[in-house]
């Protein structure tokens, strides 16, 4: 298994694509790559039809992927605010892969996904890349879910659309301009997911008594709100400053089978309104009575200790041989207060792996092995050799 990457800030993209394409080929030692990934800021919209004609020509891979992004990710380097451009390529000798394309259509009377694939790998894990125009997150993810339970999802709504029908999506046969492209990956390559919320948790959890909807009204028994305020109560100084400033979430436990859970178990979800008449809270998700929540802030400081935990924990699995990275476009220097945060923390807790990504206007991956929608996130797709049986 063999991976690369190449990423430029060239401003002339019709002169930009040809070097990225030189030094992707000689990493693989001239060899075709079976799969190249495309990230392209807005500068080089213009631009997409002649580098989906030059990869093809000149590398001569089996598939073609790409969106365009506010911001690439590749290398050394995240681009922020100026040109990027960045061609991930892999060389997998016993992979399975297929790419397909969804698109919204009517199904059975409704709006619906349609292109979903008969067959796929056994094992297979997938990488979709969305136009978030034209593709309902939650309906997306769900497909996935029901269909293919247990498999990791990861990718994102890409950012460099300003409206409908400028999707730009990079496909081997064209370029679309609405859906979703996706590929899944089995065989021998094995696709593990690393999703990185960057919130943590405060005070105690609490089982959801009532409720419906979006709507918490109670929490173990008594008013939701009143419970809120007694675990602002119970927290220092610092995190009740974090609070006013709305960084104040909710984690959900995704697997209530479980006794014990940590920040990996718990999806994370904005809270949209506190009523103070009914103390009620609302989120931007579903609730229902019985599951378990527990409050969360976030902070650049928390966001980084989890992505850093996370990367330990995996780098004890084992080594990869790629990597990409979707970084939502919220996060990135001004979040940080430095640049090539998200990417640097991959690098140094997974080593030297050839890394590609984009700034995402949502990021798609797993918690509790479900796949979700999230948002100020960071989703990993790390790459590696699937055991042999």
């Amino acid at each position: 298994m063999l991976c690369t990457v190449a990423t430029n800030t060239h401003a002339d993209g019709s002169m930009a694509i040809e070097p990225l394409c030189e030094q992707v080929r000689a990493s693989l030692g001239g060899r075709s790559p079976d799969v190249v990934v495309i990230f392209f800021t807005a500068h080089h919209r213009p631009h997409v039809e002649r580098f989906r004609e030059r990869v093809l020509r000149l590398l001569r891979p089996r598939i073609v992927l790409g969106c365009p992004c506010s911001g690439v990710i590749g290398g050394e380097t995240e681009v922020e605010g100026r040109p990027g451009l960045t061609l991930w390529g892999a060389r997998w000798a016993e992979a399975d892969v297929v790419p397909f394309h969804l698109e919204l259509d009517e199904v059975d009377g409704q709006p619906g996904l349609v292109g979903w694939p008969s067959s796929l790998p056994e094992g297979a894990g997938f990488i979709v890349l969305a136009d978030p125009f034209s593709t309902p997150g939650d309906e997306l993810v769900a497909g996935f879910r029901e269909r293919y339970p247990g498999a990791p999802v990861v990718g994102g709504l890409a950012s460099g659309a300003r409206q409908a029908a400028e999707a730009q999506l990079i496909t081997t046969h064209g370029v679309a301009d609405e859906g979703a492209v996706c590929l899944a990956i089995g065989g021998g390559t094995r696709l593990d997911a690393v999703v990185s919320q960057g919130c943590r948790p405060i005070g105690r959890p609490f089982v959801i008594t009532s409720g419906e909807r979006n709507v918490i009204a109670t929490l173990g028994g008594k008013p939701a709100f009143k419970q809120l305020v007694s675990v602002l109560r119970s927290i220092d100084k610092r995190d009740r400053e974090l609070t006013q400033g709305g960084a104040i979430h909710v984690g959900r436990v995704v697997d209530e089978r479980k006794s014990r859970f940590g920040p990996g178990d718990l999806l994370v979800r904005s809270i949209t309104h506190i009523d103070t008449d009914s103390e009620s809270i609302a989120l931007s998700d579903f609730v229902r009575p019985g599951q378990t929540i527990q409050f969360m802030v976030r902070d650049a400081q928390a966001a980084s200790a989890e992505l850093e935990t996370m990367l330990a924990e995996e780098a004890a699995r084992g080594p990869a041989s790629g990597a990409l990275l979707f970084s939502c476009n919220g996060r990135g220097e001004r979040f940080f207060g430095a640049p090539h945060h998200d990417l640097g923390r991959v690098r140094d807790g997974l080593g030297d792996i050839p890394v590609a990504g984009f700034f995402a206007a949502g990021e798609i991956g797993p918690v509790g092995g479900e796949p979700f929608m999230h948002g100020y996130t960071a989703s990993l797709a790390l790459f590696r050799d699937a055991p042999r049986s």
